[in-house]
């Protein structure tokens, strides 16, 4: 029995609309057509991993993940791969140099962090002989095989426990993501959006919506910027208002609805400060930063929006005891 603690980013939201996940079923290595991104969690309160091997480690995971068909990401995400590594033999070898004998066995865990649950386990050992006791243990995580039959198996199934949970709650990501736009929580509802993998067979619907709430966010914060940028110009009207409020109407999105507003006011302040050079540059810079910005494709402009909300949820964290048998 190995009690392992667990830290994982908990949503915004009630996770209990989460918590149904789907039945795990046998599937062959060949039905995986795509990568499925999962989150990597190296917990730090785990004693048996030294802190200073917990980045070989992750290194490590990614690399099996890789060769399982699976993305690993440190982005947070519902389903992420954890580890508990348990030290079987330690000698310290006499000579000279000194030698240092270390085998460990490393398990890796699948975890649901909205269900609370866990899909199982797999375990793999690993032995390794150095000069220190640092590199005994970095050599084991790098000698930890990338690909077994047991990894493939394991995996493979890992997989399709997530593919199929997405396809049974595709309709219901989607609505708390529409009700959360609703609500003007856009970061948070792309965040949802953002986690739904390829693979899944409602991923055009994903994408679709996902896209329409991002046109929402832009909106937004456009209006934000706008409304910035008047303020400051009705309160100076002079040179250094002008660059300030220049600032503010170079970030309004030519796509949003409010972008012909925005060049009025543009015009406006143009019209009062064409000794302004240095707002005339400004201008350009920031032109040309959003011109290159705006050639990012429209898919990867949403997921990033809802990639950093997730990340910044570093103070809903919560603590969870997983009992592994």
């Amino acid at each position: 029995m190995k009690r392992i603690l667990l830290t994982a980013l908990a949503a915004l939201v009630a996770a209990s609309s989460f918590a149904q996940t789907a039945k795990m079923q046998p599937v062959a290595a060949s039905d995986v057509q795509n990568k499925v991104q999962i989150g990597i969690f190296v917990p730090e309160d785990n004693t048996s991993i030294p802190a200073a091997s917990r980045k070989t480690l992750l290194y490590r995971i990614k690399s099996i993940l890789a060769n399982n068909g699976m993305a690993g990401s440190e982005n947070i995400q519902q389903f992420f791969v954890t580890c508990d590594a348990v030290e079987i033999e330690k000698n310290v070898i006499p000579g000279a140099p000194t030698k240092y004998q270390q085998k460990i066995e490393l398990s890796l865990f699948v975890i649901d962090a909205f269900g609370q649950k866990c899909f199982g386990s797999v375990t793999v050992p690993a032995h390794s002989v150095a000069n220190s006791e640092q590199k005994a243990y970095n050599n084991c995580f790098n000698q930890i095989p990338t690909s077994t039959p047991e990894l493939k198996a394991f995996f493979t199934q890992a997989t399709r426990n997530i593919i199929n949970y997405y396809d049974s709650q595709a309709d219901n990501i989607i609505a708390q993501a529409q009700t959360l736009a609703r609500g003007k929580m856009y970061e948070e509802a792309l965040w949802r959006l953002s986690m739904v993998p390829e693979a899944c067979k409602s991923y055009q619907k994903v994408l679709e919506n996902a896209i329409d709430i991002y046109n929402q966010y832009v909106d937004m914060k456009s209006y934000e910027e706008l409304a910035k940028a008047r303020a400051i110009w009705n309160a100076g009207q002079d040179a250094a208002a002008a660059a300030a409020a220049g600032v503010h109407l170079a970030n309004v999105n030519p796509n949003a609805n409010c972008y012909p507003d925005a060049v009025a006011l543009s015009n406006e302040i143009k019209a009062r400060v064409k000794s302004d050079i240095d707002y005339y540059r400004k201008q350009d810079e920031i032109d040309r930063e959003r011109e290159h910005k705006e050639n990012m494709s429209e898919i990867d402009a949403w997921r990033q929006v809802g990639v950093a909300f997730g990340n910044n949820q570093k103070s809903n964290t919560y603590h969870d005891v997983y009992t592994v048998r």
